[in-house]
Protein backbone atom coordinates (compact mmCIF):
# COMPACT_ATOMS: atom_id res chain seq x y z
CA UNK A 1 0.00 0.00 0.00
CA UNK A 2 1.26 3.42 -1.44
CA UNK A 3 1.77 6.09 1.13
CA UNK A 4 -0.95 8.46 -0.43
CA UNK A 5 -3.49 5.31 -0.41
CA UNK A 6 -2.51 5.04 3.03
CA UNK A 7 -3.30 8.67 4.07
CA UNK A 8 -6.96 8.28 1.88
CA UNK A 9 -7.85 4.73 3.72
CA UNK A 10 -7.30 7.05 7.12
CA UNK A 11 -9.16 10.11 5.78
CA UNK A 12 -11.85 7.61 5.49
CA UNK A 13 -12.39 5.73 8.13
CA UNK A 14 -11.30 9.15 10.44
CA UNK A 15 -12.68 11.83 8.40
CA UNK A 16 -12.86 14.61 10.79
CA UNK A 17 -9.64 13.56 12.65
CA UNK A 18 -10.46 13.16 15.97
CA UNK A 19 -9.63 9.61 16.52
CA UNK A 20 -5.82 11.26 15.82
CA UNK A 21 -6.06 13.44 18.02
CA UNK A 22 -7.27 11.07 20.75
CA UNK A 23 -4.28 9.03 19.51
CA UNK A 24 -1.51 11.72 19.68
CA UNK A 25 -3.16 13.03 23.31
CA UNK A 26 -2.84 9.18 24.11
CA UNK A 27 0.52 8.79 23.71
CA UNK A 28 1.86 12.13 25.04
CA UNK A 29 -0.20 11.10 28.48
CA UNK A 30 1.25 7.77 28.14
CA UNK A 31 4.83 8.76 28.21
CA UNK A 32 4.21 11.53 30.83
CA UNK A 33 2.73 8.53 32.88
CA UNK A 34 5.50 6.15 32.30
CA UNK A 35 7.85 9.44 34.12
CA UNK A 36 5.34 10.14 36.57
CA UNK A 37 5.58 6.47 37.75
CA UNK A 38 9.30 6.31 37.35
CA UNK A 39 9.81 9.81 39.59
CA UNK A 40 7.18 8.95 42.32
CA UNK A 41 6.77 5.00 42.65
CA UNK A 42 3.17 4.75 43.45
CA UNK A 43 2.79 2.00 45.76
CA UNK A 44 -0.56 0.39 43.95
CA UNK A 45 0.06 -0.14 40.31
CA UNK A 46 -3.45 -1.33 40.03
CA UNK A 47 -4.85 1.81 41.03
CA UNK A 48 -2.39 4.18 38.89
CA UNK A 49 -3.34 2.53 35.69
CA UNK A 50 -6.92 2.22 35.72
CA UNK A 51 -7.90 5.51 35.21
CA UNK A 52 -6.32 6.19 32.30
CA UNK A 53 -8.28 3.29 30.85
CA UNK A 54 -11.42 5.51 31.27
CA UNK A 55 -9.47 8.63 29.50
CA UNK A 56 -10.76 8.04 26.10
CA UNK A 57 -14.14 9.13 26.84
CA UNK A 58 -13.07 12.55 27.19
CA UNK A 59 -12.87 12.81 23.49
CA UNK A 60 -16.69 11.53 23.18
CA UNK A 61 -18.25 13.79 20.82
CA UNK A 62 -20.92 14.43 23.41
CA UNK A 63 -19.44 16.28 25.76
CA UNK A 64 -19.76 19.84 23.75
CA UNK A 65 -17.01 22.21 26.14
CA UNK A 66 -14.45 21.74 27.97
CA UNK A 67 -15.96 22.70 31.08
CA UNK A 68 -18.31 19.48 30.35
CA UNK A 69 -15.20 17.36 29.81
CA UNK A 70 -13.79 18.37 32.99
CA UNK A 71 -16.78 17.43 34.72
CA UNK A 72 -16.33 14.07 32.88
CA UNK A 73 -12.88 13.74 34.21
CA UNK A 74 -13.53 15.09 37.44
CA UNK A 75 -16.75 12.13 38.34
CA UNK A 76 -14.54 9.34 36.41
CA UNK A 77 -11.65 10.09 38.79
CA UNK A 78 -14.12 10.27 42.30
CA UNK A 79 -15.89 7.28 41.49
CA UNK A 80 -13.27 4.96 40.74
CA UNK A 81 -11.42 5.96 43.44
CA UNK A 82 -15.08 5.03 45.68
CA UNK A 83 -15.69 2.37 44.12
CA UNK A 84 -11.92 0.71 44.24
CA UNK A 85 -11.66 1.54 47.90
CA UNK A 86 -15.47 0.43 48.91
CA UNK A 87 -15.01 -2.87 46.65
CA UNK A 88 -11.62 -3.51 48.38
CA UNK A 89 -13.02 -3.22 51.65
CA UNK A 90 -15.98 -4.70 51.24
CA UNK A 91 -15.17 -7.98 49.23
CA UNK A 92 -14.00 -9.94 51.96
CA UNK A 93 -17.86 -10.22 53.12
CA UNK A 94 -18.94 -12.28 49.83
CA UNK A 95 -22.56 -11.47 50.44
CA UNK A 96 -22.44 -8.41 51.82
CA UNK A 97 -20.15 -7.03 48.75
CA UNK A 98 -23.08 -9.02 46.04
CA UNK A 99 -25.54 -6.79 47.23
CA UNK A 100 -23.19 -3.96 47.38
CA UNK A 101 -21.91 -4.16 44.00
CA UNK A 102 -25.62 -4.38 42.62
CA UNK A 103 -26.13 -0.97 44.13
CA UNK A 104 -23.45 0.13 43.15
CA UNK A 105 -24.06 -0.27 39.53
CA UNK A 106 -27.37 0.82 39.88
CA UNK A 107 -26.28 4.47 41.71
CA UNK A 108 -23.98 4.66 38.73
CA UNK A 109 -25.42 4.28 35.73
CA UNK A 110 -28.45 5.96 37.15
CA UNK A 111 -25.96 8.87 37.37
CA UNK A 112 -24.59 8.91 33.99
CA UNK A 113 -28.19 7.95 32.77
CA UNK A 114 -29.01 11.11 33.91
CA UNK A 115 -26.09 13.27 33.48
CA UNK A 116 -24.40 11.64 30.34
CA UNK A 117 -26.83 10.00 28.39
CA UNK A 118 -25.13 8.88 25.25
CA UNK A 119 -21.90 8.05 27.55
CA UNK A 120 -24.44 5.58 29.38
CA UNK A 121 -21.64 2.29 28.10
CA UNK A 122 -19.15 3.64 30.21
CA UNK A 123 -21.16 2.39 33.11
CA UNK A 124 -19.62 -1.02 33.14
CA UNK A 125 -16.46 0.17 32.37
CA UNK A 126 -16.20 2.29 35.54
CA UNK A 127 -17.42 -0.80 37.51
CA UNK A 128 -14.60 -2.95 36.05
CA UNK A 129 -12.31 -0.61 37.02
CA UNK A 130 -12.85 -0.10 40.27
CA UNK A 131 -13.18 -4.09 40.25
CA UNK A 132 -9.53 -4.64 39.25
CA UNK A 133 -8.27 -3.64 42.84
CA UNK A 134 -10.02 -6.68 44.36
CA UNK A 135 -7.20 -9.47 44.34
CA UNK A 136 -5.04 -7.30 46.40
CA UNK A 137 -3.09 -8.36 49.39
CA UNK A 138 -4.20 -8.36 52.13
CA UNK A 139 -7.37 -7.75 51.93
CA UNK A 140 -9.64 -5.14 54.28
CA UNK A 141 -6.44 -3.23 55.27
CA UNK A 142 -6.50 0.63 55.86
CA UNK A 143 -2.76 0.89 54.82
CA UNK A 144 -3.55 -0.25 51.50
CA UNK A 145 -6.56 1.82 51.36
CA UNK A 146 -4.79 4.72 51.58
CA UNK A 147 -2.01 3.21 48.84
CA UNK A 148 -4.93 2.99 46.54
CA UNK A 149 -6.23 6.92 46.99
CA UNK A 150 -2.39 7.91 47.24
CA UNK A 151 -2.10 5.76 43.46
CA UNK A 152 -5.28 6.97 41.93
CA UNK A 153 -5.04 10.43 43.07
CA UNK A 154 -1.63 10.75 41.38
CA UNK A 155 -2.80 9.32 38.39
CA UNK A 156 -5.53 11.65 37.89
CA UNK A 157 -3.78 14.61 38.51
CA UNK A 158 -1.30 13.86 35.95
CA UNK A 159 -3.64 13.26 33.06
CA UNK A 160 -5.61 15.97 34.04
CA UNK A 161 -2.25 18.62 33.82
CA UNK A 162 -1.48 16.86 30.61
CA UNK A 163 -4.93 17.42 29.12
CA UNK A 164 -4.91 21.19 30.19
CA UNK A 165 -1.48 21.40 28.66
CA UNK A 166 -1.85 19.14 25.34
CA UNK A 167 -2.15 21.94 22.06
CA UNK A 168 -5.84 22.53 20.82
CA UNK A 169 -6.08 20.65 17.43
CA UNK A 170 -10.01 21.02 17.51
CA UNK A 171 -9.70 23.86 14.77
CA UNK A 172 -8.88 21.31 12.92
CA UNK A 173 -11.87 19.27 13.42
CA UNK A 174 -14.10 21.89 12.55
CA UNK A 175 -12.13 22.78 9.49
CA UNK A 176 -12.48 19.22 8.22
CA UNK A 177 -16.23 19.02 9.32
CA UNK A 178 -16.96 22.75 7.31
CA UNK A 179 -15.20 21.25 4.26
CA UNK A 180 -17.59 18.22 4.06
CA UNK A 181 -20.34 20.38 4.54
CA UNK A 182 -19.54 22.75 1.91
CA UNK A 183 -18.90 19.52 -0.25
CA UNK A 184 -22.47 18.23 0.50
CA UNK A 185 -23.72 21.59 -0.05
CA UNK A 186 -22.11 21.71 -3.49
CA UNK A 187 -23.71 18.26 -4.36
CA UNK A 188 -27.07 19.20 -3.42
CA UNK A 189 -27.15 22.74 -5.34
CA UNK A 190 -26.69 20.81 -8.34
CA UNK A 191 -28.97 18.48 -7.39
CA UNK A 192 -31.51 20.98 -7.02
CA UNK A 193 -31.26 21.24 -10.66
CA UNK A 194 -31.40 17.83 -11.64
CA UNK A 195 -32.94 14.92 -8.58
CA UNK A 196 -32.77 16.78 -4.96
CA UNK A 197 -32.62 13.14 -3.24
CA UNK A 198 -32.51 12.84 0.44
CA UNK A 199 -29.05 11.48 0.67
CA UNK A 200 -27.23 14.68 0.29
CA UNK A 201 -29.66 16.80 3.34
CA UNK A 202 -28.50 13.10 5.07
CA UNK A 203 -24.37 14.02 4.54
CA UNK A 204 -25.40 17.89 5.54
CA UNK A 205 -27.50 17.22 8.79
CA UNK A 206 -24.06 14.42 9.56
CA UNK A 207 -21.12 17.41 8.87
CA UNK A 208 -23.39 19.97 10.42
CA UNK A 209 -23.58 17.86 13.92
CA UNK A 210 -19.74 17.92 13.91
CA UNK A 211 -19.86 21.62 13.50
CA UNK A 212 -22.38 21.89 16.17
CA UNK A 213 -20.51 19.60 18.67
CA UNK A 214 -17.08 21.43 18.34
CA UNK A 215 -17.70 24.79 18.06
CA UNK A 216 -17.00 25.69 21.56
CA UNK A 217 -13.93 23.71 22.18
CA UNK A 218 -12.32 26.05 19.24
CA UNK A 219 -9.62 28.51 20.91
CA UNK A 220 -11.10 31.76 21.97
CA UNK A 221 -9.48 33.68 19.33
CA UNK A 222 -10.41 31.53 16.46
CA UNK A 223 -13.99 31.61 17.64
CA UNK A 224 -15.57 34.99 16.06
CA UNK A 225 -14.47 33.73 12.73
CA UNK A 226 -15.44 30.07 12.60
CA UNK A 227 -18.87 30.75 14.28
CA UNK A 228 -19.51 33.84 11.15
CA UNK A 229 -18.39 31.40 8.50
CA UNK A 230 -20.48 29.06 9.80
CA UNK A 231 -23.47 31.05 9.71
CA UNK A 232 -23.15 32.55 6.46
CA UNK A 233 -22.64 28.59 4.86
CA UNK A 234 -26.20 27.65 6.96
CA UNK A 235 -27.75 30.69 5.59
CA UNK A 236 -26.83 30.14 2.11
CA UNK A 237 -28.16 26.38 2.91
CA UNK A 238 -31.62 27.73 4.22
CA UNK A 239 -31.75 29.95 1.07
CA UNK A 240 -31.18 26.76 -1.34
CA UNK A 241 -34.11 25.51 0.14
CA UNK A 242 -36.27 28.48 -0.64
CA UNK A 243 -34.95 27.89 -4.27
CA UNK A 244 -38.41 26.44 -5.16
CA UNK A 245 -40.20 29.58 -4.53
CA UNK A 246 -38.56 31.56 -7.55
CA UNK A 247 -37.54 31.00 -10.68
CA UNK A 248 -34.41 29.42 -10.83
CA UNK A 249 -31.53 30.79 -11.68
CA UNK A 250 -28.86 27.88 -12.92
CA UNK A 251 -26.23 30.05 -14.14
CA UNK A 252 -26.03 32.45 -10.74
CA UNK A 253 -26.35 28.96 -8.67
CA UNK A 254 -23.67 27.51 -10.80
CA UNK A 255 -21.38 30.40 -9.85
CA UNK A 256 -22.14 29.96 -6.25
CA UNK A 257 -20.88 26.03 -6.74
CA UNK A 258 -17.91 27.25 -7.61
CA UNK A 259 -16.98 30.06 -5.09
CA UNK A 260 -18.12 27.06 -2.31
CA UNK A 261 -15.57 24.93 -3.94
CA UNK A 262 -12.77 27.88 -3.91
CA UNK A 263 -13.57 28.33 -0.67
CA UNK A 264 -13.44 24.67 0.41
CA UNK A 265 -10.47 24.29 -1.27
CA UNK A 266 -8.60 27.35 0.67
CA UNK A 267 -10.18 25.88 3.89
CA UNK A 268 -8.08 22.44 2.93
CA UNK A 269 -5.11 24.13 1.87
CA UNK A 270 -4.91 27.28 4.57
CA UNK A 271 -4.79 29.96 2.70
CA UNK A 272 -7.01 32.92 1.70
CA UNK A 273 -9.34 33.14 -1.37
CA UNK A 274 -9.55 36.61 -1.94
CA UNK A 275 -13.40 37.54 -2.74
CA UNK A 276 -16.26 35.84 -4.78
CA UNK A 277 -16.12 36.09 -8.92
CA UNK A 278 -19.02 35.76 -10.31
CA UNK A 279 -20.00 35.57 -13.88
CA UNK A 280 -23.84 36.75 -13.31
CA UNK A 281 -25.22 39.00 -11.11
CA UNK A 282 -28.03 38.65 -8.76
CA UNK A 283 -31.48 39.05 -9.91
CA UNK A 284 -33.48 38.56 -6.87
CA UNK A 285 -33.99 39.40 -3.16
CA UNK A 286 -32.56 35.62 -2.37
CA UNK A 287 -29.71 35.89 -4.39
CA UNK A 288 -28.20 39.30 -3.03
CA UNK A 289 -28.79 37.40 0.35
CA UNK A 290 -27.17 34.43 -0.76
CA UNK A 291 -23.98 36.87 -2.35
CA UNK A 292 -23.62 39.01 0.95
CA UNK A 293 -23.25 35.36 2.98
CA UNK A 294 -20.48 34.28 0.24
CA UNK A 295 -18.91 37.62 0.73
CA UNK A 296 -18.95 37.65 4.10
CA UNK A 297 -17.40 33.85 4.96
CA UNK A 298 -15.05 34.71 2.02
CA UNK A 299 -13.93 37.65 4.14
CA UNK A 300 -13.92 35.61 7.48
CA UNK A 301 -11.85 33.03 6.94
CA UNK A 302 -9.52 35.22 5.25
CA UNK A 303 -9.37 37.45 8.34
CA UNK A 304 -9.01 33.93 10.28
CA UNK A 305 -6.15 32.93 7.60
CA UNK A 306 -4.24 35.48 8.76
CA UNK A 307 -4.33 35.10 12.20
CA UNK A 308 -3.59 31.71 11.39
CA UNK A 309 -0.45 32.47 9.60
CA UNK A 310 1.06 34.63 12.31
Amino acid sequence: MSMSKFIEWIDEVDPYAVQRIALYKSLFIATVMAYVYWVFRPTNFTAFFSPFLLVRFYESPSLTSFKEKEHFLIFIGVVVVLLSTSFYLVYPFRVVFFFFSIIALASVYFYVLKNYLPLRNVTMLIIASGATILSTKPPANWQIVYDIVGSSALSMIAIFICLRFFPNQYLGVWKRALAKFIQSLELDIEGSFTHRGPKFMQEEMTHLGMLRQYRRLIPQKYMIYTQRISINIRNIQFSLDNLYYEAKNEAFWHGVKENLYTLRSAIKTNTSCGTPKMSIMPESKLQQYVMRCLQQAFSQWNQLCMILQH
